[in-house]
C-alpha cells in the first residue's frame, strides 16, 4: 500500500519523454497521452494528463489562473462544443474536512447561468456538490448519474482534492485528465469511477494534490497521511484559482 499516489505523473520513469515539456512563467507545463499500453505499465486510465508543477500559488496566482484556463479552453476547443451546449461542473469532497474541500469550495466560487432565459456567455453552466457517502448514503457517482440523464450536458467538469507521492506537490501541482476520477483512489478509499465511460458524456477531471501518504518516506505500522501546517490558507486561495480558471475559459 505504499507509495500511492494520483498523479498520473509519479508513475512515469525519470527518462520519460513527455508530449509537451515546458517551463511557463516559471512553473513545468507536461502532457502526455496515455494509450493502452502505457495505461498498463504505469497503472492509470487511458487519456490525456497535463502536469503543472511548481505553481506558487501565494505569488503566481495570476500566471496560473492564465495556464489553467488556457489548458481548460484548449481541451474545449478539441471538443468543439455547440453554441449553449451545456456544462456541469461537480465539486467532489468534504467541505467539513479542510484537505478534502478543495470540490466543494470550488463551487462556491464558479460563475453558474443556466438558469437565466438569457446570458452573452457560450456555454450553459450549472453546478453541484454530491457530498460524500458517509453523509448521504450515495455513491458521487450514482448522484452525478442521476443528474446527467435528466440534464444531458455534453461536459461534465469534475474537481477533487488529490493525493502525491512526492511531498513537494502537496498544494504546489495541478493535474487535469481526461481519464476521469476514482473518488478516494489516492487513499485507497475507493468510489466509483466517474468518467466518460461510466457516465456516457466526456469528462475533465481537476484536481490538486493536498495530502501525502507518510508511508512514502516514513516505515510506520499503520497508514497516516500528512498535509500542509497551512492548509487551510492553501485551500482558500488554491480553490479561487480553480474557479476563475474554469470561469474565464468557459467565458471565452
Amino acid at each position: 500500500m505504499k507509495n500511492r499516489t494520483d498523479m498520473a505523473v509519479e508513475s512515469m520513469q525519470v527518462d520519460f519523454k513527455f508530449d509537451v515539456d515546458r517551463i511557463i512563467a516559471g512553473m513545468h507545463f507536461k502532457k502526455i497521452k496515455v494509450d493502452h499500453a502505457l495505461s498498463k505499465k504505469i497503472n492509470k486510465k487511458e487519456g490525456i494528463y497535463y502536469t503543472i508543477d511548481e505553481i506558487d500559488y501565494r505569488n503566481k496566482p495570476k500566471e496560473i489562473i492564465k495556464l489553467l484556463e488556457t489548458t481548460i479552453y484548449d481541451y474545449l476547443v478539441q471538443l468543439d462544443l455547440k453554441e449553449k451546449s451545456d456544462i456541469l461542473i461537480v465539486g467532489l469532497g468534504n467541505d467539513f474536512v479542510t484537505p478534502d474541500a478543495l470540490g466543494p469550495l470550488v463551487i462556491n466560487k464558479i460563475e453558474v447561468n443556466r438558469h437565466l432565459e438569457t446570458h452573452p456567455d457560450k456555454y450553459n453552466v450549472s453546478a453541484m456538490c454530491p457530498s460524500v457517502m458517509g453523509k448521504t448514503g450515495m455513491e458521487s457517482k450514482d448522484i452525478i448519474q442521476a443528474i446527467v440523464d435528466d440534464f444531458h450536458p455534453q461536459l461534465v467538469l469534475v474537481i477533487d482534492a488529490l493525493a502525491c507521492r512526492d511531498a513537494k506537490r502537496m498544494c504546489n501541482s495541478i493535474q487535469l485528465s481526461t481519464a476521469g476520477i476514482n473518488p478516494g483512489s489516492g487513499i485507497y478509499n475507493f468510489r466509483r469511477e466517474i468518467s466518460k465511460k461510466t457516465l456516457g458524456v466526456d469528462v475533465l477531471a481537476i484536481g490538486i494534490p493536498t495530502v501525502s501518504d507518510l508511508d512514502s518516506y516514513v516505515d510506520m505500522e499503520d497508514n497516516y497521511f500528512v498535509t500542509p501546517k497551512d492548509i487551510d490558507l492553501a485551500m482558500d486561495i488554491l480553490s479561487g484559482i480553480v474557479a476563475e480558471g474554469i470561469n474565464r475559459a468557459l467565458r471565452k
